[in-house]
């Protein structure tokens, strides 16, 4: 067996017992992101809080989708000596991107179609950039040990219960003057009032485009949302607050762009020399 053909099997056995990252999840093919469940769990296990009921119990919680679990984001949270917390309608992880990522805010991009002269939120190498949501149970009926099982089913089955009896609606709190929110079909959800209906709990999906104007300043561009359960005489409560952040990036001026083309050509001659050099 030659040196390349070893090398080839063994690049294989490495690809095939390499694990999944966090990145290899349930629905980004679909632009799924997120999920919405609400938490089921009743008194906090471990930490500061320990003993403690969880003041997030029972109420609506966005859910990064992190591979084979979830990150609760902007969930209810104590604050203070555990003799005596506070309540605080937030935590500390109410951002995307997360700020323990360290990623920049999500970048805007030039759109098209009925998005033409606007830069708008895109799919990007970000897990972040997924920006879909959809109800926590369609994740539900999948083949046991299938990426969306195991997803349903972590954290001890804390999100996985069903959203009977649940509208959602996800408020508008505020919002960076010039951001608007629309979907593939239209630009506008936000004209009529701050609320935008998603849907039935148990059976909804949104995909959200988050644009400004192509002339918008340079900057970064926030949205801050609430989830609401509209539905009447329900158990399930509201969510926390929580934030997506996104950057317009300054136009390069003209003579930056002179540089930049300078740069290139130059680097063009080097490698032609280099190139010809190797021919003597």
């Amino acid at each position: 067996m030659s040196l390349t053909s070893k090398s080839s099997i063994l690049g294989l056995v490495a690809l095939a017992l390499t694990p999944f990252p966090s990145s290899a999840t349930s629905r980004h093919d679909e632009g799924i992101g997120f999920y919405i469940g609400y938490d089921g769990l009743s008194t906090i296990a471990s930490g500061t809080y320990a003993g403690l009921s969880n003041p997030n119990s029972n109420r609506l919680t966005l859910l990064l989708d992190h591979g084979n679990h979830f990150h609760g984001i902007g969930t209810y949270s104590y604050t203070g000596p555990a003799a005596s917390p506070d309540i605080l309608s937030t935590n500390t992880n109410n951002r995307i991107p997360e700020i323990s990522s360290k990623e920049e805010p999500l970048p805007l991009a030039q759109g098209n179609g009925i998005y033409a002269d606007t830069l708008r939120t895109n799919v990007s190498s970000s897990e972040y950039s997924y920006l879909g949501i959809a109800s926590i149970q369609s994740l539900a009926n999948h083949p046991s040990g299938s990426m969306e099982d195991v997803l349903l089913h972590s954290s001890d089955n804390r999100w996985s219960g069903q959203l009977n009896d649940v509208e959602i609606g996800l408020k508008l709190v505020e919002s960076t003057p010039g951001l608007h929110i629309g979907t593939e079909m239209t630009k506008h959800i936000y004209g009529g009032g701050n609320i935008f209906t998603l849907g039935a709990g148990n059976d909804f999906e949104f995909k959200p485009v988050y644009w400004v104007d192509a002339a918008a300043p340079a900057g970064i561009y926030s949205a801050t949302f609430e989830l609401l359960n509209t539905e009447t005489g329900s158990s399930v409560l509201d969510s926390g607050t929580f934030h997506f952040d996104f950057a317009v990036s300054p136009v390069p001026e003209p003579h930056t762009y002179a540089m930049l083309l300078a740069g290139l050509l130059l680097s063009g001659s080097i490698v032609r020399r280099r190139v010809r050099w190797l021919h003597y």
